[in-house]
C-alpha cells in the first residue's frame, strides 16, 4: 500500500466518519420535511372538509415537528436551511388557513417561530387553499364567508404588493395572489347573479 506523505490517514477517517454523519443527518431532515409537508397538505384539506379533529390532531404534531426542524438547521446545520424551505412554507400555508379559519386572523411570522421570507410565501400560497374553502361555501349558499375571504385576499395582495419585492419569484407570487383574488370575485358574481342555479366552478379551478 502506497504511503502517504502529505494526508494524515487519522485526519481522513475522521472526516469520512464527519460526512457520513452529515449525509444521515440531511436524510433524516429531508424525510422530516416531507412528514411536514404530508401533514400540511392533510390539516388543509380536512380544513376544507369541516373536519376539525383530524385538523387539530396533526396541527399539534406539525408544530413539533416545525420546530425541531427549524432547531436542527438554525443552530446545528445551518448549511441544509435552503432543505428545510419548503417544510417551512407549507407549514405556514396550513397555520395562516387554520388560524383563519378557527379564529378569524392571519398569525405574525414570530408567531409561527418563522423567518420572513418563508412566512411571506406560504401566506400567498394560502390564498389558494382560501379560494377552495370559499367555493365549497359558495357551493352550499354561504356567499357571506366567500365576501369575508374576499377582503383578507384583498389585504393580503395589497400588503405584500406594497413590500415592492425585488426577487422575481416572490413578486411571481404577490400575481398569483391577485389571480386567485380576480378568480373569487368572479365567481361571487357569477353565484350572485344566477340565483337558484347550481354553482360548481371546480373543474375550473383544476
Amino acid at each position: 500500500m502506497k504511503k502517504w506523505n502529505y494526508l494524515n490517514r487519522d485526519y481522513i477517517e475522521q472526516l469520512r466518519q464527519t460526512f457520513r454523519h452529515l449525509e444521515d443527518k440531511r436524510d433524516e431532515l429531508m424525510q422530516l420535511g416531507r412528514t411536514i409537508n404530508k401533514n400540511s397538505k392533510t390539516i388543509i384539506y380536512s380544513l376544507i372538509r369541516d373536519d376539525w379533529e383530524e385538523a387539530e390532531k396533526y396541527i399539534q404534531e406539525n408544530r413539533q415537528l416545525v420546530k425541531q426542524l427549524f432547531d436542527e438547521v438554525t443552530q446545528k446545520y445551518p448549511q441544509y436551511y435552503n432543505n428545510a424551505f419548503i417544510p417551512l412554507q407549507e407549514y405556514v400555508e396550513a397555520e395562516v388557513v387554520y388560524h383563519y379559519l378557527k379564529e378569524g386572523r392571519i398569525p405574525t411570522h414570530e408567531e409561527l417561530g418563522i423567518p420572513e421570507e418563508a412566512y411571506v410565501t406560504g401566506l400567498m400560497d394560502a390564498a389558494g387553499e382560501l379560494l377552495r374553502k370559499a367555493v365549497e361555501e359558495m357551493i352550499k349558499d354561504n356567499v357571506d364567508f366567500a365576501l369575508k375571504v374576499r377582503g383578507i385576499l384583498e389585504e393580503i395582495y395589497l400588503a405584500m404588493l406594497s413590500l415592492n419585492f425585488k426577487n422575481f419569484e416572490y413578486r411571481k407570487k404577490v400575481d398569483y395572489v391577485g389571480g386567485v383574488l380576480n378568480r373569487l370575485i368572479d365567481y361571487i358574481f357569477q353565484k350572485q347573479t344566477r340565483r337558484g342555479e347550481s354553482f360548481n366552478p371546480k373543474e375550473e379551478q383544476k
